[in-house]
């Protein structure tokens, strides 16, 4: 896996295709991987499926043969499509999220969260443009959670987010430290404007979903609506920072990659343990 190959669409089966391949296959030919907590998963879950939960799923990558038909599901299909990218990414061969989740396996209407952006992405293909885009991604991200935070009516919740929106600073910070080690020259005062090949299609954010999107999305959204987008989104940017991490050549730069995706694990962790809330 390339971050070349980052940003690319993650397919989607309905309800009914996931039912129709499951009733033609018998269990060893196929991953079900239901990416939700345990509480939800005792309540209740498909036949079959294995439960690792989404914060958990790159460390348990081997519990899984990346050489099977891949199906990931959750709630909404909101943690498992970010799932899914994870999986793709690491290499399994084919993988599906099931669309709208076990609500729309119970018949349900679902909604979806906002479609990324994928087009504009095709063209970052250095590590230069690849940093400028995190910064980029960062600062989406960081607007997303100021508003959140500053809409929820639970403290705890509210406070966590204001929690990220300063992390999001930090990272952002961060990202300018790696870009001038690896150009060997201070960013300039509009980075990463001048850096980005293309001028970008509005505000975006990890996972590459408008911000004016996602804010229109969760109006009127239950909190635990709202965290399970945030958890794909740090799920994304934990997945995101490992393949950087990887990738880049320059010792300095891996080196902070390795502090930033450690502390998108750790948001990661803390949204989930303040989903089970609200479960």
């Amino acid at each position: 896996m390339s971050f070349l190959d980052y940003f690319k669409p993650v397919s989607a089966w309905s309800a009914d295709q996931v039912r129709d391949f499951l009733e033609k296959h018998v269990p060893e030919e196929y991953n079900l991987v239901d990416v939700r907590n345990p509480s939800e998963y005792e309540e209740k879950h498909l036949p079959g499926a294995k439960l690792i939960p989404v914060d958990e799923l790159q460390e348990r990558l081997g519990e899984l043969d990346p050489t099977k038909l891949t199906i990931t599901c959750c709630t909404a299909g909101v943690r498992s499509r970010a799932a899914a990218v994870v999986l793709q990414n690491a290499g399994f061969r084919e993988v599906h999220n099931l669309a709208g989740g076990l609500r729309a396996w119970e018949g349900l209407t679902a909604e979806g969260t906002p479609e990324p952006e994928l087009a504009f992405f095709t063209a970052m293909r250095t590590p230069e443009k690849q940093v400028a885009l995190a910064w980029y991604l960062e600062e989406g991200t960081r607007t997303f959670y100021q508003e959140v935070a500053s809409i929820l009516q639970d403290r705890e919740a509210a406070s966590l987010f204001r929690e990220l929106v300063v992390a999001e600073e930090h990272h952002k910070a961060a990202l300018v430290a790696v870009y001038e080690g690896l150009v060997g020259k201070p960013a300039g005062a509009d980075f990463p404007r001048g850096v980005l090949p293309a001028e970008p299609p509005g505000q975006l954010m990890e996972g590459g979903v408008s911000v004016p999107k996602a804010l229109g999305w969760i109006r009127g959204r239950q909190i635990r609506d709202i965290l399970e987008l945030a958890i794909s989104v740090e799920t994304n940017a934990y997945d995101r920072y490992l393949i950087l991490r990887r990738e880049l050549e320059n010792e300095h730069s891996r080196r902070i990659f390795e502090v930033l995706s450690d502390e998108e694990r750790r948001h990661l962790t803390k949204l989930t343990r303040l989903l089970e809330l609200f479960i």
